[in-house]
């Protein structure tokens, strides 16, 4: 990956007395200044697939592009998956997947607070600019699932509505699978408590998975889950994400006027071609889908138009695994129609 730290400038006070102007170590201080401030906004680990293959770089520039996000407590390689049979299925089209921030690969980056939708839309952009993906090269389309999925509708409202100076243009196709709107289910609280009481190191997964089924009444494939998501080496296992962001991030749910947002994403141009057409995948099995939400969702007038909700109603909450050729199958019938 591309480093985004500049070189280090060292002005020092024999320099400043003897030989520069003011104007010219003005100019060295703003060097500095942006060089630092350059930190707090890294780029996010990232992985590329192409023609149903995981690949170092984007060779082929002709291909349009699909960012997938991640869920709560996930990473990217957890949509590896439906992006595979996508990017074979469509060749026209390659998939960038990226690691949220407190994340996957971009756990260990330094992000400065807050730790909100707005700030995960930053990162992205900063992930996108050096990859070369602005002006018309933008990504054609944003897929996320769950958490992933609220990032991915605030990415495109930023892009829509907002003021930015980024060169990125607002997606053809926002797709958000299974994020159901308002506060979030009781049980990631209960998950995140279980996992921020969890002492570290972690000595043995498998003492891991029973803890969190014995005492924390979870089922076992959410434990088993859990603890996939461990780093380290025998008998000093440690979190793959960042706690304190991940129960940031949750605190955000409540704040997104969700409806609103879809509203004004498919609206917000009197040119219907620069606005963004947002397909909602719903999983049947997944209760949180009460019958006053889905209403409400209906009730946007765009509903039928630019905003598609979809129902898989075999899936759990994870669509793209309990339904994965389903869900590939939608999204090739909806960005088909990109080109």
């Amino acid at each position: 990956m591309m480093s985004l730290l500049a070189p280090r400038i060292r002005i020092t006070a024999a320099a400043s007395q003897q030989c520069l102007p003011d104007a010219a170590l003005s100019y060295l201080y703003d060097c500095c200044s942006r060089s630092y401030s350059s930190i707090s906004t890294p780029k996010l680990a990232y992985e590329i697939i192409t023609d149903g293959n995981v690949v170092s770089s984007q060779e082929d520039q002709e291909k349009e592009t699909i960012v997938f996000l991640h869920g709560l407590l996930g990473n990217a390689k957890n949509l590896r998956t439906p992006a595979k049979k996508l990017t074979r299925q469509l060749p026209h089209l390659s998939a960038l997947l990226l690691d949220i921030r407190g994340h996957g690969g971009s756990s260990s980056s330094q992000h400065l607070q807050p730790h909100n939708f707005h700030s995960c839309v930053q990162d992205i952009f900063h992930t996108l600019k050096p990859l070369g993906l602005v002006g018309k090269n933008s990504p054609t389309a944003v897929c996320g699932h769950s958490l992933g999925g609220r990032i991915a509708l605030q990415y495109s409202h930023t892009l829509q509505q907002e003021q930015h100076d980024h060169n990125i243009l607002t997606p053809k196709q926002t797709w958000i699978l299974d994020s159901v709107p308002g506060t979030p289910d009781p049980s990631v609280h209960h998950v995140l408590k279980a996992i921020s009481s969890i002492p570290l190191p972690i000595t043995c997964k498998s003492t891991l998975i029973e803890t969190l089924m014995s005492e924390y009444k979870m089922n076992k494939a959410i434990a088993q889950w859990i603890a996939s998501n461990l780093k380290g080496k025998k008998d000093e296992y440690s979190w793959v994400f960042d706690l304190e962001i991940a129960n940031e991030l949750v605190d955000n749910f409540a704040d997104q006027n969700f409806a609103e947002m879809i509203h004004e994403i498919t609206t917000g141009s009197s040119n219907k071609a620069l606005n963004s057409t947002i397909h909602l995948v719903m999983a049947g099995r997944n209760k949180e889908w009460k019958e006053d939400i889905v209403a409400n969702l209906k009730s946007i007038p765009t509903f039928g138009d630019s905003f598609h909700m979809h129902k898989l109603e075999n899936a759990g909450h994870w669509v793209h695994v309990d339904a994965v050729n389903e869900l590939t199958q939608l999204m090739v019938d909806g960005l088909s129609d990109t080109r």
